[in-house]
């Protein structure tokens, strides 16, 4: 009788181990930089709302105001006193956004005044800082009027990322801002 050798099939023990070392190469490169891209998206919300803080105070600016029953006194380009941070701390996780009272309380007459309003839960507090802390009417062109920030923590290790948009008005006396944002830390 002749014998048959059985074929066996699998994998051998050399072969698993060197997937399982490919897998591990590639989970060390690509867990960090998932990681980084997370941090990213979080730090894009804070350049879109500051866009939108811009535009909600140039609309403020611009636009005319009158005194209650009277009509023939209306003053223009006005700015509002310093308003913020709100949430009044950046966390990890998200927070409502609110300028008329949220649970922590928060109530801020100036970000309301202008309009600024997020709809979505946010990873950064929000602040406007006036020049010389109190707003009013009737500015000089080409001033220097608002410093807009926003502050995040995205770890909770308390290194803040913080960005900025400083706004001004030309010559027109038409609202601008900077052609970019002063940013510290941004992926913290």
């Amino acid at each position: 009788m002749s014998r048959r050798q059985v074929g066996t099939s699998g994998f051998t023990l050399m072969e698993l181990m060197i997937v399982v070392a490919i897998l591990g190469i590639l989970a060390a490169v690509a867990i960090p930089a998932f990681t980084m891209l997370v941090r990213r998206a979080k730090a894009a919300e804070s350049v879109n709302n500051l866009s939108v803080m811009f535009k909600s105070a140039s609309a403020y600016y611009s636009g005319e105001r009158a005194q209650q029953g009277t009509t023939t006194m209306v003053s223009g380009y006005c700015t509002v006193s310093d308003g913020g941070p709100i949430p009044p701390l950046p966390l990890k996780k998200k927070q409502v956004f609110s300028t008329t009272g949220d649970t922590l309380g928060t109530n801020d007459a100036s970000l309301a005044a202008i309009g600024f309003m997020v709809a979505d839960y946010v990873y950064y507090s929000y602040k406007l800082q006036t020049v010389g802390g109190s707003g009013g009417c009737g500015h000089n062109p080409g001033e220097v009027l608002y410093t807009l920030s926003a502050f995040g923590d995205l770890d909770e290790d308390t290194t803040k990322s913080t960005f900025e948009l400083a706004v001004g008005s030309d010559g027109n006396n038409t609202l601008y801002h900077a052609r970019g944002f002063y940013i510290v830390n941004e992926l913290e």
